[in-house]
């Protein structure tokens, strides 16, 4: 029978029923955030030629020559048909093409030219030259599958002239909020009524973490709608009905839904309650209705999940920090508080942010790192050592 599980094999539970999902080709201009489905090789060397690197003269060297005939001057994007002798020296542009026999260009602010000829003070330190293949040569490695393919890898693609990219599918994630008082943002509330504010904070979440979001407020069968759900996403999670006693929903809607119960509660505060399920190699995640646990029970536990369905680590990283603000309570279950955290010249300090009850938003958004106390922890004094999680890279 599924029980309350300490943290980590709570996530170990999830992860053991995840499969990593398939690649789909897509335009190199709307992968930033994606996800690299295979290794990417170069297909020819960058630069592809011999490059002037700035405005100037191209010359070919003899001995201590210092004066040299301009043969032409190039225009922007001309191939040179064309071979420097030692003397004989062609005008260039930044990025251009140098002539075959070229030995180094010269600025054109340090060159003197007087009709066809230039002199220049002193050789310059620099041949002044990108030379070919200098970036990246062909075949070589540009970045590994299971790269987050950023700005940079954009640049280099299109400097390729890639227009599309093989990355991994974006996890399709449904988000169900189950409390009857719960509306829609576009909805103005009744009395009693609160809008779908977890709602939105997770798929926020989601969104960042590289997955697509679908927001929705249960109205009549969560059963029927949570299978529903599970037919078009690849993850589903719940906010709200995670209780202990008369008000837990979690099991009788796992069961009425066809899911496979992982776990009831996991043993941490805030969000104990939490409960997860897998149905067809889809985890369920039940999360507190809560914001401070909710996000808590998202970053411990959905995160890491998320991570796997895109063929990433889900492992969290973790450091030693000194507490720069207090926190009085001692005692209970492992605790993860909210702490907003810098590495300073002598490590990472981090302070304890204000409003830590689990009903609270306000340092949600100051938020940077979780704070993990173990079972038992007691009171937190400003320069005592704790172990934080960051959430972001």
């Amino acid at each position: 029978m599924p029980k309350s599980l300490p943290l980590e094999e709570a996530q170990q539970a999830i992860l053991n029923r995840i499969t990593p999902l398939t690649s789909e080709v897509i335009p190199s201009m709307e992968a930033v955030g994606r996800i690299l489905a295979v290794d990417l090789t170069s297909p020819h060397d960058l630069p592809p030629y011999r490059q002037a690197a700035m405005d100037g003269y191209a010359i070919s060297v003899r001995d201590n020559q210092g004066k040299f005939i301009i043969k032409n001057n190039l225009a922007a994007g001309e191939v040179p048909d064309f071979t420097l002798q030692p003397g004989e020296g062609a005008g260039v542009l930044t990025g251009g093409h140098v002539p075959q026999g070229t030995t180094l260009v010269i600025r054109q602010e340090d060159a003197h030219r007087a009709e066809n000829f230039i002199t220049f003070n002193e050789m310059p330190a620099n041949k002044n030259i990108r030379e070919q293949g200098e970036d990246f040569q062909s075949g070589e490695v540009i970045a590994r599958k299971g790269s987050i393919i950023n700005p940079g890898l954009i640049a280099i693609l299109t400097a390729y002239g890639l227009r599309h990219i093989e990355a991994i599918r974006r996890p399709r994630v449904a988000v169900l909020s189950l409390g009857s008082e719960i509306i829609p943002l576009e909805q103005k509330p009744l009395p009693g009524q609160v809008w779908n504010s977890n709602g939105y904070l997770l798929s926020s979440l989601i969104n960042l973490q590289g997955g697509s979001a679908k927001v929705l407020v249960s109205r009549s069968s969560p059963e029927n709608e949570l299978s529903s759900l599970l037919e078009e996403a690849d993850m589903v999670l719940t906010i709200g009905g995670t209780a202990n006693g008369e008000n837990d929903r979690c099991r009788e809607l796992l069961s009425e839904a066809g899911v496979q119960p992982i776990f009831f509660g996991y043993q941490v505060k805030p969000g104990g309650h939490t409960c997860a399920g897998s149905k067809n190699g889809k985890p369920v995640i039940m999360l507190s209705g809560n914001p401070m646990a909710c996000f808590v029970g998202y970053c411990l536990l959905a995160k890491p999940a998320l991570c796997a369905l895109q063929g990433l680590s889900p492992k969290m990283k973790r450091f030693p920090a000194l507490a720069t603000s207090p926190f009085l309570k001692k005692g209970g279950p492992r605790r993860f508080l909210l702490g907003y955290a810098l590495c300073s010249p002598g490590g990472w300090r981090v302070a304890v942010l204000p409003a830590q009850k689990s009903s609270m938003r306000r340092s949600l958004a100051d938020c940077n790192c979780l704070i993990d106390l173990p079972a038992g922890h007691p009171p937190v004094q400003p320069e005592d050592p704790v172990d934080i999680i960051p959430l972001g890279e």
